[in-house]
């Protein structure tokens, strides 16, 4: 039997994903030798008896360090993780790992995974879709939410700032006077023995949420804005509710959870965004607007299609949906952002094409190589700011840069080689990403 290591070092929440993922594919990794390296912190927080804890888990660094695996794979993003799996005895490694003070990350999901670490504008893919094509894992298969016949509303406090405290105060009343049958709770009231499917939780995506729901309660999560699958779960039938930057009013959020508790479709007109959890994609979950939508929107979609061929080599199609102006104007500020960037590169590649050539050549011009290298140099400084000023575009740039952070070569010419086919294809996602904002605009009936 192979043996297989995975480190998990983040927190609680990232711990916990990682728990769902190998929990739902016992069968698959029945025939490894599985041992789950996390942190004592991490697992004190989830390990209460009604999440999967799997055989194998353990916290003890010095006895892993001791041992020898077929396979280490670190899903971690923390910095300590990375000099450890070095350390790990393994015939392959996936995941980041240091190696002569270079970080190296050798597979493209866990590259994407880093990505993370800059605070991208949304979390584009599910955290157990991630973990799961890391490991090679196929999709998720889940079984679709049925029609509830709920027992308890369990409320989650949300920040006053998009839905003030007395309009909290007049849900709970609302809920209580239409629906008296039901018991309205607190989400530290919950009894860990009950049936959480009889559960409907209305409240902010947070962990305590996050594991109730996972276990089989129903989530209305409510945001101020689209933030992707940060803290909510993977399966279908939640619903995401976006104030899109405004105040929630009960009044107005009533409807939707009055249908929710009679199993009926979403109310027409509805004044705020809605979300739907879907997994009718490959990729695995994907949240799918019913009614207008936030100002990023159109980006997210954009981000799942272009993710998803950089990652899985693998085109999808999505329903381009009817831009607000807000929209628009966002997806315009993006794309002569990005016009601009594209210009940028293809400097870049003209540095890179002179290098390579100086290298191969006998003669080679020490001046011309030192030259061009001083403007790669200044290029990538110019595209860290962009990449900090412009939140959209970071997640591309950032992958990319670790990308280039991968070269190993050990001669100029080898060093040139790796560098441009970097630019180059991050030179050609770029120019993707641009397109896919250009059809939407187009769809839209908006001359660029």
């Amino acid at each position: 039997m192979k043996k297989l290591l995975i480190i998990q070092m983040d927190e609680a929440y990232f711990l916990f994903e990682t728990l769902l993922v190998l929990d739902r594919h016992r069968e698959i990794l029945k025939d490894f030798e599985l041992t789950l390296l996390v942190t004592p912190q991490a697992l004190a927080q989830i390990q209460n008896g009604s999440e999967p804890i799997i055989p194998g888990i353990t916290t003890d660094i010095a006895k892993v360090v001791e041992a020898r695996f077929d396979l280490s794979v670190n899903l971690s993003m923390n910095e300590v993780s990375w000099p450890l799996h070095s350390q790990i005895k393994s015939n392959q490694k996936l995941g980041p790992y240091e190696n002569a003070n270079q970080l190296l990350v050798p597979d493209v999901w866990s590259t994407f995974l880093m990505t993370l670490k800059a605070r991208a504008p949304f979390l584009t893919f599910h955290m157990q879709d991630i973990y799961k094509n890391i490991l090679g894992v196929k999709r998720i298969t889940s079984p679709q939410k049925k029609a509830k016949n709920y027992q308890q509303v369990v409320i989650g406090l949300c920040n006053t700032n998009f839905f003030a405290a007395n309009e909290q105060e007049k849900i709970i009343n609302l809920i209580n006077s239409q629906f008296p049958h039901l018991k309205i709770r607190d989400i530290s009231e919950i009894d860990p023995v009950s049936n959480l499917s009889q559960i409907l939780y209305i409240g902010p995506a947070t962990f305590d949420a996050l594991k109730i729901c996972e276990d089989g309660a129903t989530g209305i999560f409510l945001f101020s804005q689209f933030q992707g699958f940060n803290l909510l779960p993977h399966d279908e039938g939640h619903l995401v509710i976006s104030s899109k930057n405004t105040q929630l009013l009960a009044d107005k959020l009533m409807p939707l959870i009055s249908n929710q508790i009679l199993n009926r479709e979403v109310p027409a007109n509805f004044p705020y965004a809605i979300y739907q959890i879907d997994q009718e994609n490959l990729f695995g979950s994907y949240l799918k607007s019913l009614n207008s939508s936030d100002d990023n929107y159109p980006v997210y979609q954009s981000h799942v299609v272009l993710w998803n061929y950089v990652l899985n080599m693998f085109d999808i199609h999505l329903e381009i949906i009817h831009c607000q102006p807000g929209q628009i104007d966002l997806l315009k500020g993006q794309v002569e952002v990005l016009n601009k960037l594209i210009r940028l590169y293809d400097y870049a590649m003209s540095s890179v094409d002179i290098i390579h050539q100086e290298a191969k050549s006998a003669a080679a011009n020490n001046d011309t190589i030192q030259g061009h290298i001083k403007n790669l140099k200044e290029m990538e400084e110019i595209s860290d700011k962009i990449s900090q000023s412009h939140a959209f575009l970071r997640p591309v740039i950032d992958f990319y840069r670790i990308r280039r952070g991968q070269n190993t070569g050990t001669t100029l010419l080898e060093q040139a080689q790796h560098s441009f086919l970097t630019y180059s294809e991050e030179h050609q996602v770029l120019k993707a990403m641009l397109e896919l904002f250009t059809v939407t605009l187009r769809k839209n009936e908006v001359s660029i």
